[in-house]
């Protein structure tokens, strides 16, 4: 990282912010965490913490970026620079991507395997050796490598799909014959994967059995999570890491699922739920409540 001084960071910070203390700060060549910086790192402090004073104090960088809960004394001011923004960690995260731009490739890899009736925006990336059924892949789109795409699937603008994934499989739909064998269900639906959606490694979403499995938009799903057929999710959910969703499931708007979760099939879960880590989920629940294991209770 190149050395940037104050004002460098001032213009590439993306948000509103006050700026407190010391102007006269040196350089910086370095984001690290608060408690592992040095004297030349930007760092951030969560509003969340009940030492934020103690970890600013402690700390050896001497570019902060922190609330104005922060009762800041003149010692501080003297020794040390203070953005003041509303969220912290946001104002820190839009830093980086501003100071480390991600420099995306389009096109497709020449070990990609494309359906010759597939339709992939020219802005949009194919990784090695993915495999693209006959989609349609929306602008800025960008599929890593190794992947797996069936046919019927959709994928919208500015999606991020890491390596591994495999999308639109059919989903495990099973009819029992009256002698007790197992016949599978066709799954004539699709995927549709709306416009800012992250998809992490190893994740795996089935197509839906007559009409299409959902991902809404601006939803961020990590790694190692299954979502069955028919599923429907809203917007700007967060989907954490081995989280399983069983089929016909429909999740709101906002909804925040912790590692490890589980929900049972045909559940309504609402806007703005909160799913804690390893909770079993087998009952629905409404706007603006959590599930603590197997209980359901109000958000506090």
């Amino acid at each position: 990282m190149e050395k940037l001084s104050l004002e460098d960071i001032k213009e590439k910070l993306s948000v509103s912010f006050k700026f407190k203390g010391n102007n006269e700060l040196e350089y910086v060549d370095n984001f690290k965490s608060i408690l592992d910086a040095d004297e030349h790192s930007i760092v951030w402090c969560s509003p969340d913490k009940e030492n934020k004073l103690e970890l600013i104090s402690q700390t050896a960088a001497k570019l902060i970026i922190c609330d104005n809960t922060v009762q800041l004394n003149e010692s501080l001011l003297e020794e040390k620079g203070f953005i003041i923004v509303e969220n912290p960690k946001l104002a820190f995260t839009r830093l980086m991507r501003n100071v480390f731009p991600v420099i995306s490739e389009t096109g497709v890899h020449k070990s990609a395997t494309i359906h010759p009736d597939a339709e992939i925006a020219s802005s949009a990336y194919v990784g090695p050796n993915t495999y693209v059924g006959k989609c349609k892949i929306g602008k800025n789109t960008v599929l890593q490598g190794n992947n797996y795409v069936y046919d019927n699937t959709t994928i919208g603008d500015e999606v991020v799909i890491e390596a591994g994934a495999i999308l639109g499989a059919e989903g495990f739909g099973m009819a029992k014959t009256d002698d007790g064998k197992w016949e599978r269900l066709p799954h004539i639906g699709g995927l549709e994967i709306h416009d800012h959606v992250e998809v992490g490694a190893a994740t795996t979403i089935d197509r839906g059995t007559l009409d299409n499995t959902i991902i809404g938009a601006g939803t961020k799903i990590s790694k190692s999570v299954h979502i069955s057929h028919n599923v429907q999710i809203g917007k700007d959910c967060l989907i954490t890491g081995c989280v399983a969703i069983a089929g016909s499931t429909t999740i709101g708007d906002n909804v925040w699922i912790s590692p490890n979760a589980t929900l049972l099939n045909k559940l309504k879960i609402g806007n703005n739920v909160f799913i804690s880590v390893g909770a079993t989920v087998t009952q629905d629940i409404k706007d603006n409540f959590q599930a603590l294991g197997r209980k359901i209770l109000p958000k506090g």
